[in-house]
């Protein structure tokens, strides 16, 4: 039995052995379903040495040997290769939950350089082929977006243009679950030549050693050969701890989007994280993260053309977006979250305090029995008015007593509704008695001067 055929068959009971370990084995068994995806992925490495070398039965035609040119080789039985048997193939997006904008580097295309990038930060802008700086439009993101529509989360990311049908870039995902700047998972995946869903050329992989970022994460840090980024990948093309993990398609309405979806159950079902999204047609390695942890800015090159390490050079071809939160809202304290601009302190509106004002008048006796004041009457000493705060049944501000020419006044009175009101109307004079011929109690409201006068009729006998 050829060897081909011997990994044909440890291939094909391999992949048998970690469907059903990733399907039926609780969380906890995690070293066994680890142990499972090692096995499948080394099987079908080791397939494809096999078909590099050629068959173990070539016969020796060294110098020496007895060879008949005209005996054929035996005809090996032909095994089928395994193929992947997918349980759950994503829809569609749900409505958007969570999104964050980049900038474009279109409008700056034909100066070959982008402003936006800042390589100490990790916030990377190169769309741009290393040296002769030729922009990328399917590189270059605009926005992303982040859905759940169960079983899978759903990533749609906007680009300045199409990724060309026989292109090699890879478009991928960030997730950090604790929100400590360190990334925890990265679903990377080549987009496919059509809007099919597809798992062909998509990882997922996590850092199970925490040392993606380096000791300060989302800065540089110079590069350490021990580093390893996310070293393991749980998932390659169908392969690992399930079938359906990850997937990748361009989006069927839009040929300048690529659509990104993976199990919830992936992330451990975790609702609150922060996510970036990334495109990459030139490094591709999950190991190698963050980049710029991997490569110093000397070497990286920068697409500023006022830097020094002006053009790009190990680290072309790729973009990434800020991070945002998916299931709650960032205060912009989170390690690399996208900028939130400050809330600005309004503008105080500026309501001057209107001057106090004056409330006054007369208490008079209409001599003449005309019901107006004029020359013949004349005012009435000693008659006490009071000043009540609102309705005239409101507590006495204060009062004040008429003079001999009847009239009051209450100065510095504040802006609101006041009640003047005669206390008590005049004395009657022996027989004869004062009748009033306006009201004895008034409201009213200040601003502006109030004038409000009180008369009265002396009846005879």
């Amino acid at each position: 039995m050829s060897n081909r055929f011997k990994l044909h068959i440890s291939l094909a009971l391999l992949a048998l052995i970690a469907t059903s370990l990733a399907c039926g084995l609780p969380e906890s068994n995690q070293d066994e379903v680890d142990a499972a995806v090692a096995a499948t992925i080394a099987a079908r490495d080791a397939e494809s040495a096999v078909e590099d070398t050629g068959p173990d039965t070539a016969e020796d035609t060294s110098e020496g040997a007895d060879v008949d040119a005209t005996e054929e080789p035996p005809v090996e039985p032909s095994t089928p290769t395994p193929t992947v048997q997918h349980l759950v193939i994503p829809s569609s997006p749900a409505s958007v939950q969570s999104f964050m904008t980049d900038r474009s580097t279109a409008v700056l295309a034909g100066e070959r350089r982008a402003i936006a990038d800042n390589f100490d930060i990790n916030f990377l802008e190169r769309p741009f082929t290393e040296q002769s700086m030729d922009y990328k439009g399917y590189l270059d993101i605009t926005r992303a977006e982040m859905s759940l529509n169960s079983p899978f989360m759903y990533v749609t990311i906007h680009l300045e243009g199409a990724a060309p049908a026989d292109g090699t870039a890879a478009y991928g995902v960030e997730v950090d679950l604790d929100v400590d700047g360190h990334g925890d998972w990265l679903i990377l995946g080549r987009v496919p030549p059509d809007s099919n869903w597809t798992t062909d050329g998509v990882r997922a992989c996590r850092d199970a050693n925490g040392d993606v970022g380096g000791p300060t994460p989302m800065r540089t840090d110079l590069p350490h050969a021990s580093r390893d980024g996310y070293e393991d990948c749980v998932f390659d093309s169908g392969y690992g701890i399930g079938p359906d993990e990850a997937w990748i398609r361009r989006d069927p309405s839009h040929a300048d989007r690529v659509q990104i979806a993976f199990l919830f159950s992936l992330i451990g079902s975790d609702g609150q994280f922060t996510w970036g999204a990334w495109s990459d047609d030139a490094i591709q390695d999950p190991g190698w993260f963050d980049y710029h942890d991997h490569f110093t800015l000397a070497e990286a090159g920068s697409p500023a053309s006022e830097s020094s390490n002006y053009p790009l050079k190990a680290m072309p071809l790729m973009d990434n977006t800020c991070r945002w939160g998916y299931g709650f809202t960032p205060t912009g304290n989170e390690i690399g979250v996208c900028s939130i601009p400050p809330t600005p302190t309004p503008t105080p509106t500026f309501t001057p305090t209107p001057e106090p004002s004056t409330i006054g008048g007369q208490v008079w006796r209409d001599v003449n029995y005309n019901n107006v004041m004029d020359g013949g009457d004349f005012g009435l000493p000693n008659i006490t008015v009071e000043l009540r705060s609102g309705s005239c049944s409101g507590s006495v501000i204060t009062s004040q007593t008429t003079g001999s020419s009847g009239n009051y006044s209450f100065a510095n009175v504040v802006a609101g509704t006041y009640c003047v009101r005669i206390q008590a109307p005049p004395p009657n004079p022996g027989p004869d008695s004062y009748v009033p011929i306006s009201p004895e109690q008034v409201t009213t409201s200040v601003p502006p001067d109030r004038t409000i006068n009180f008369g009265y009729q002396l009846i005879i006998g």
